[in-house]
This record gives C-alpha cells, sequence and structure tokens, in this order.
C-alpha cells in the first residue's frame, strides 16, 4: 500500500496462515477466494520473514481452533526445521506467567505487521486506503504483552465490549476456519474485528484524524 507502481497481488491476510491442500482431507480448499490487493515488489519481498513471524504467532495460541493447529504441526514445523533461527529466537524470548511457559512477543515487529494487514484490509473492502488515525488491540496476548493485571483487566474489557459489538454482524471472507473478518461502522470512521483459526481476534480501529 504505497506509491510505488504495483507489479502483483498481495494476499490479505498472507497466503501462509492457509493450509495447502496436500495438508487438509481429501476435498477441502481453504484457499478458495483469497483476498488479495495490489503491491509493489518491494512490499511483497520484504514481507514474507514477517509473514512466517505472524504465523509463529498465531499458530502459538492457545485458543485457536484444530485446522491451526494442524497448520502449525506440519507446515510451521517444517518451516522451523529448514531454518532453526526461528524456534532458537522463540525459545530465547521464553517467560513464566502463572505457573506457564509462554513466549514473549517482538511487539514493535506485530506492530508492523498489523498494521500494514489493517490498512490493506481497509483498502481491499472499502476499495480507497485509509488516511486517518489506526490504533489496534491484540485480544489473544493476554498478559504475554503487559503482565500487569491493570492490563489484563482492559484487554478483558476490550473483549467484552467487542463481543456485544460484534454479536450480530455479519463475517467476511470464504475460509473462516482460517481468516473471516467483520466490520462496524462506515469507511469514515469503523471498527473491524479479525478472526485468525476462530478463536485468535484483533481489533481494528480506523478514526478520524
Amino acid at each position: 500500500m504505497c506509491d510505488q507502481t504495483a507489479v502483483g497481488d498481495e494476499h490479505v491476510p498472507p497466503r501462509c496462515l492457509f493450509p495447502k491442500a496436500k495438508d487438509l482431507p481429501n476435498g477441502v480448499d481453504l484457499r478458495k477466494d483469497l483476498i488479495t490487493v495490489l503491491s509493489c515488489a518491494d512490499h511483497n519481498s520484504e514481507k514474507s520473514r514477517e509473514d512466517q513471524y505472524f504465523l509463529n504467532v498465531i499458530t502459538s495460541c492457545e485458543s485457536i481452533n484444530e485446522v491451526g493447529r494442524e497448520h502449525y504441526r506440519r507446515q510451521i514445523r517444517r518451516q522451523n526445521e529448514r531454518n532453526p533461527s526461528i524456534i532458537a529466537r522463540f525459545a530465547d524470548r521464553t517467560v513464566e506467567i502463572d505457573d506457564r511457559i509462554a513466549h514473549k512477543i517482538e511487539i514493535d515487529r506485530l506492530d508492523s505487521f498489523v498494521e500494514h494487514l489493517a490498512y490493506a484490509l481497509y483498502f481491499a473492502h472499502f476499495g480507497n486506503r485509509w488516511h486517518g488515525d489506526l490504533e489496534w488491540v491484540p485480544e489473544f496476548l493476554s498478559r504475554i504483552a503487559d503482565p500487569t493485571p491493570e492490563a489484563e483487566h482492559a484487554r478483558l474489557a476490550v473483549i467484552e465490549k467487542s463481543n456485544l459489538e460484534f454479536r450480530d454482524v455479519p463475517y467476511h471472507g470464504a475460509n473462516p476456519q482460517v481468516f473471516a473478518y467483520q466490520v462496524l461502522g462506515t469507511k469514515e470512521q469503523c471498527k473491524m474485528r479479525l478472526h485468525f483459526y476462530e478463536g485468535c481476534k484483533i481489533l481494528l480501529i480506523f478514526s478520524e484524524s
């Protein structure tokens, strides 16, 4: 989503999140009608590493469905075996919270990824670029991002409010077992709730500057 000449399509979210047919039961297709936007060569080539990082983050969440877990067991492990540095980097950021082992997220890296995803999805949905303010809430991060009780209380409050606001809002996306999203509002000001593997959610807030 820049001013450079577009040379191809970029999948929104990245295609690597969607399992290949060879990893699914016969006849199951979770790559149908994927959302795309035009992209320049630089952005497409630069995004692959960040796409892989996001995939590792999302598939590490406890709340994802069996499609996500199986995707991790197959494709993610294969890729990590080819590039052990991915596992090593995750292992270096292991933390213990509430007597459980977790991985501390590289929040700046995740922030950059989600911002790019948000602008691209907004363009795909409304057909024009967003030039206002953007905030996002990682509903799935729990106390890994901020271990304070206050932060956890605020996160749970956002989830409760989102559950009410989006309760009757329709879903978009042809492969909801992998990705779906909801839109509340208009192109002038709206919220989007993204659902990855049904249980992992991110709230996007688009507001005027």
